[in-house]
């Protein structure tokens, strides 16, 4: 399983983006696909910015840097790692456009180079799923999360709509397997992706406390020619794609 191949040769959006990763117009279009799936109201609320300035935050896997560059803009000493070297240059060159201060590193998450008891919080956006062993990288956030430390993350949902509706639908049209559907959600080739019930999501966090799980995203842009968006929103509170959780250590 080359996870690490495939996300190097396919960095996070590149082929959603008419642009070049790393130049000015690659941000501003993902910026704003990224809004439409989590709009800045929810997300600033999802993330807690405000509440971080002056104190550690991490992102495992860290992608293009959008998360934290948030983070950065209020305040916070930001550290991303991702395993690819594509992402962690993408990252740095978003840092070096924004005038923002970020420490970016190529690593593993299941072996994360960080001393125990270190970050404030540790978020990581649809990355756990694709991780070879998520367990073991799950254990390497609470190592690495202060007592009293903030979990955030986002899993692909597994009693969503589209897992439940409308990827058997496409798997019986293309003979695909459902894993195989799932995986393909992030490029042909990628060699893993995973979905979480809540019950499946709250059973791997269980090293955190007080845990908050919800979910979001039910694609409205493509769902506003057959519902209203407010509608879509409200499915996508129960039945969306992205499953949230956030928690202490």
């Amino acid at each position: 399983m080359n996870v690490k191949a495939f996300w190097e040769s396919n960095p996070l959006c590149a082929t959603a983006v008419p642009h070049s990763p790393g130049s000015p117009e690659f941000y501003q279009i993902y910026d704003s696909l990224r809004e439409t799936n989590e709009p800045p109201d929810f997300a600033k609320t999802l993330h807690e910015y405000d509440h971080f300035s002056d104190k550690r935050v991490l992102e495992v896997g860290c992608g293009n840097g959008y998360t934290l560059g948030k983070y950065a803009q209020a305040g916070a000493e930001v550290h991303g790692i991702d395993v690819t070297e594509t992402a962690v240059d993408i990252s740095r060159k978003r840092f070096e456009y924004q005038n923002l201060k970020g420490d970016f590193i190529v690593g593993n998450a299941e072996d994360l180079p960080y001393e125990s008891d270190f970050f404030d919080c540790v978020c990581s956006m649809g990355v756990l799923h694709h991780v070879p062993d998520t367990k073991k990288a799950v254990a390497e956030i609470h190592r690495c999360l202060k007592p009293g430390g903030r979990l955030i993350v986002m899993v692909y949902h597994r009693d969503s709509i589209p897992y439940r509706l409308v990827m058997p639908l496409r798997s019986l049209v293309t003979g695909k397997s459902l894993q195989q559907l799932v995986n393909e959600i992030d490029g042909a080739g990628n060699p893993k992706g995973e979905v979480y019930s809540k019950k499946e999501l709250k059973k791997l966090l269980v090293q955190f406390k007080d845990l908050e799980i919800f979910c979001g995203l039910l694609q409205p842009q493509k769902l506003k020619r057959l519902l209203p968006i407010s509608i879509g929103e409200k499915l996508g509170t129960k039945w969306g794609w992205f499953l949230y959780a956030k928690g202490y250590k």
